[in-house]
C-alpha cells in the first residue's frame, strides 16, 4: 500500500502524526470495548454452564427418586 487513503497524501508530518494519535486512541478504545465484551461473554457462558449443570443434576435426582421404591 504505497498510497495513503482519504486524501492524506497531501498532509504534512504534523498532521499525519495527529491522525496517527487519533487512530491510536480509537484503537485503545476499541480494545477496551473488546475486553469488556469478552469478560461479559465469559460470564454469560459460565452462568449458562452452571445453570445447565444444575438442571442435569436436578433431573438426575428426580429420576433417582422415582426409580427407587
Amino acid at each position: 500500500m504505497n498510497k495513503l487513503s482519504n486524501g492524506r497524501e497531501n498532509m504534512g508530518k504534523e498532521q499525519l502524526m495527529g491522525v496517527c494519535d487519533q487512530l491510536e486512541q480509537e484503537l485503545v478504545g476499541a480494545q477496551a470495548v473488546n475486553k469488556a465484551y469478552k469478560k461479559y461473554l465469559e460470564q454469560v457462558i459460565e452462568y449458562h454452564s452452571v445453570e445447565k449443570y444444575r438442571s442435569v443434576v436436578q433431573k438426575n435426582r428426580e429420576a433417582a427418586a422415582t426409580a427407587s421404591p
